[in-house]
């Protein structure tokens, strides 16, 4: 069975404009929720409401992070006119 090489990390992945602005919609989207979720951490008083949400918040910022990298690998595919 044949395999496909894995692309590169220094080729930009081709994608739609639609595409990479959902990407970046749903970034502002995990950094908008992060910061509402770190508001509410201040008003939590037990210990482990508190540890779930920093854990919250935590995950949230770790997938923005990397959906922040991907965006930078992205390239917008030239439509074809015709």
């Amino acid at each position: 069975m044949k395999t496909t090489p894995p692309v590169p990390v220094s080729e930009p992945i081709q994608v739609s404009d639609r595409f990479r602005a959902t990407v970046q919609d749903s970034i502002l989207e995990l950094e908008r929720n992060a910061a509402r979720d770190e508001q509410v951490l201040k008003t939590l008083t037990n210990p482990d409401h508190r540890r779930r949400q920093m854990l919250l918040i935590q995950k949230q910022l770790d997938k923005a992070f990397r959906l922040h990298e991907m965006l930078g690998r992205l390239a917008v595919r030239k439509r074809v006119v015709r």
